[in-house]
């Protein structure tokens, strides 16, 4: 289980097509189990969502300042995080007075360290909803509000340990995707410079699948199966141009149990982009398989291995083709004729 470090919940105020303004807290939330509670599950669903988008923060600090906040906090000791918390609201509201369609809601923001000793920084945007409950003694039928998680939108979360060691490479901010302005102006107010390169997405995806594939306990002939659905639906999106849903996904190949596969594309490790529009080269690597050697070069549908084709002999590293095309043997004949 997580530790929380540092809780607190402020109100963003917005309508529709409104300006934004904020009603601030001004202190830290008690670390109480209602509270923690509520921390744990909401960074749980937001860990378990397939729809999520990754960068790094923007070079430009004074457009998007939340860098430099997290910083003065996490690494300068300058801020408490109530005040860091409190400028971020300002941030954040500017960024949703640029998008007309966002609305409001409490903003949670917490700060929170896994067992491994890796901490992020998580922001979410919660709203309450109207509902009944039976009084178990009465039977009377009372109205109650409480935290809407189910239909639980809007967050990010920052890596701070991948962040503070300065790695080049590494993403470390995640924020939930959905359509139109409102995640866009969210990921604004993160500052994520979101680092989409189909080609290395698309190969992410296809190794997390054939990983999947062969965890599940699937014979080879299956195996080959779910890889070609995974293709075809996969193809189909790259001729059309549409950008790949990870959930849309997963409920396509694998129906009977999407949330396993949903699980194992949300891997901290794995790190997918949702919503690029799959590489085709890199896709035949979920039907093909090549190699390149000195003097030759091959590829081969994996379902030759499958229907004996293609006979691979890991002892004497030697691979055995049969059913040659007969130009193939014809060409092979006459260059042994000739010596």
């Amino acid at each position: 289980m997580s530790t929380i470090n540092s809780v607190v919940i402020h109100k963003l105020v917005k309508e529709r097509q409104g300006q934004a303004s904020v009603i601030s807290r001004s202190e830290l939330h008690q670390l109480t189990p209602p509270v923690e509670k509520l921390v744990h599950i909401i960074h749980t669903l937001y860990s378990e969502r397939t729809s999520k988008g990754f960068g790094r923060f923007e070079v430009d600090e004074t457009n998007y300042p939340s860098s430099r906040i997290l910083r003065e906090v996490f690494k300068d000791n300058a801020k408490t995080f109530l005040a860091a918390s409190q400028e971020l609201m300002t941030v954040l509201a500017a960024k949703a007075g640029q998008a007309p369609l966002s609305t409001g809601g409490y903003v949670l923001m917490a700060h929170v360290t896994n067992d491994a000793g890796i901490s992020w920084f998580v922001v979410a945007m919660i709203t309450n909803v109207e509902s009944s409950f039976i009084n178990d003694v009465t039977l009377e039928v009372i109205e109650s509000e409480h935290v809407d998680l189910q239909n639980f939108r809007v967050a990010g979360r920052v890596n701070l340990t991948d962040w503070l060691s300065d790695d080049k490479e590494t993403r470390y901010i995640g924020f939930l995707k959905q359509r139109g302005d409102v995640s866009d102006y969210f990921k604004l107010f993160l500052g994520c410079n979101e680092l989409i390169a189909s080609r290395e997405e698309t190969k992410k995806l296809v190794v997390v699948l054939k990983d999947f594939a062969k965890s599940s306990g699937l014979d080879r002939i299956k195996q080959e199966a779910f890889l070609k659905s995974a293709y075809d639906y996969c193809i189909e999106r790259q001729r059309n141009d549409e950008p790949l849903n990870l959930e849309v996904l997963t409920n396509a190949i694998w129906p009977e149990e999407p949330e396993k596969l949903q699980k194992a594309l949300t891997a901290t490790s794995v790190q997918i982009n949702d919503g690029f529009v799959p590489d085709r080269r890199s896709l035949k690597a979920f039907v093909k398989i090549r190699g390149k050697a000195q003097y030759w070069s091959i590829e081969i549908d994996r379902q030759a291995l499958v229907g004996g084709q293609a006979q691979y002999d890991a002892e004497k590293r030697t691979l055995i083709l049969s059913d040659l095309p007969p130009e193939l043997e014809a060409e092979l004949r006459r260059e042994l004729e000739n010596g």
